[in-house]
């Protein structure tokens, strides 16, 4: 088995009702239980909107990040498959697809 990363993005919930919310927030933690239980999920969090972005060699720090809103990271996990087909099919049950978000898949390339 491999480490797969899943980085979402965008996702508007700007349209729904409290209610709304509440029940696609409830998707995601059944979407993350399911994927517990059957021994894939290794970990992850949502993402705090505010943060910093440190630039080039001058290491040049602002405020950030500001990328379209479709384009900013929210959250990761990290979930074992046996390849990126796998991984990419768990991907296609994330419940950010409802709400317009991507999920991006990426192989973790471990160093050690």
């Amino acid at each position: 088995m491999k480490d797969y990363l899943f980085l979402f993005r965008g996702g508007d919930m700007s349209k729904l009702s409290p209610e709304e919310v509440q029940k696609h927030n409830q998707k995601w933690v059944d979407w993350v239980n399911n994927l517990s239980k059957a021994g894939k999920f290794k970990g992850g969090e949502p993402l705090e909107k505010e943060g910093k972005v440190v630039n080039g060699s001058k290491k040049i720090v602002t405020d950030g990040p500001f990328a379209e809103s479709k384009e900013v990271v929210g959250g990761y996990l990290i979930v074992l498959a046996k390849d990126l087909k796998e991984a990419t099919e768990i991907a296609k049950d994330c419940p950010t697809h409802e709400i317009n978000g991507s999920t991006e898949i990426r192989e973790i390339a471990h160093m050690m």
